[in-house]
């Protein structure tokens, strides 16, 4: 199943290559990342924190097949770097639980990490534009996200998967066989209204920040 940009299905669905590629791409990143993350020590307290916050998060359904993820919020607060290892963390503690399978944590984790690390290219973008904290960091999280849907959608392409084992309800729905653009019909009234949601708490959340804590944001 899949909830908002996070692949949440069982092992053994999608080939091998796939979810393989996941780790060893997120392997090289991790590996290119750790130099710089030794350099910011001081990040760890605020990256522990984000990660539990996010975790709480994550776990808490808005009532639809939906939840939110706080990446673009994370990456504007522990820079790029950071970000990485926070999404890891996230989607291995997450697995653990039964949120997904171990074999989409690479992937999980290469998804997570684009929303963040586009949120905060976009975020200083937007504030030398439109100079209001609110209105860059919502709009930088509503694009991140929705390209990071389009992502997502790729990914079933790519995996040639039956697109009902992408759905929330599959597990009560049994083996329906969907098209894609069923899928996308059933998904994107959904992912728009998660999107929306996360976008405005992003951008309420560094507004607030800005006015008592502006040094956190990067």
């Amino acid at each position: 199943m899949a909830k908002i940009m996070h692949i949440h299905i069982p092992d053994g669905l999608l080939p091998i290559w796939l979810w393989l590629s996941g780790y060893l791409i997120t392997i090289i990143f991790l590996l290119a990342v750790l130099p710089r993350i030794r350099k910011e020590i001081k990040k760890i307290p605020l990256a522990g924190m984000v990660t539990a916050v996010a975790l709480l998060i994550m776990s808490v359904p808005l009532g639809l097949p939906i939840h939110l993820n706080l990446m673009v919020l994370i990456g504007i607060l522990v820079g790029a770097h950071w970000s990485l290892i926070v999404a890891l963390a996230l989607n291995f503690i997450l697995a653990s639980f039964g949120h997904g399978g171990l074999t989409v944590i690479g992937l999980n984790t290469l998804v997570l990490w684009f929303q963040a690390i586009a949120g905060i290219f976009l975020f200083k973008s937007f504030i030398k534009i439109f100079k209001n904290y609110f209105a860059s960091a919502s709009l930088a999280a509503f694009i991140s996200l929705a390209v990071s849907f389009l992502f997502f959608i790729g990914i079933i392409i790519v995996a040639s998967t039956e697109p009902a084992e992408f759905l929330h309800s599959h597990e009560q729905i049994g083996h329906t066989e969907i098209s894609l653009k069923t899928l996308l019909t059933l998904s994107l009234p959904i992912a728009l209204f998660g999107i929306l949601t996360e976008s405005l708490v992003t951008g309420f959340i560094v507004q607030f920040i800005k006015k008592v804590k502006p040094d956190l944001i990067v």
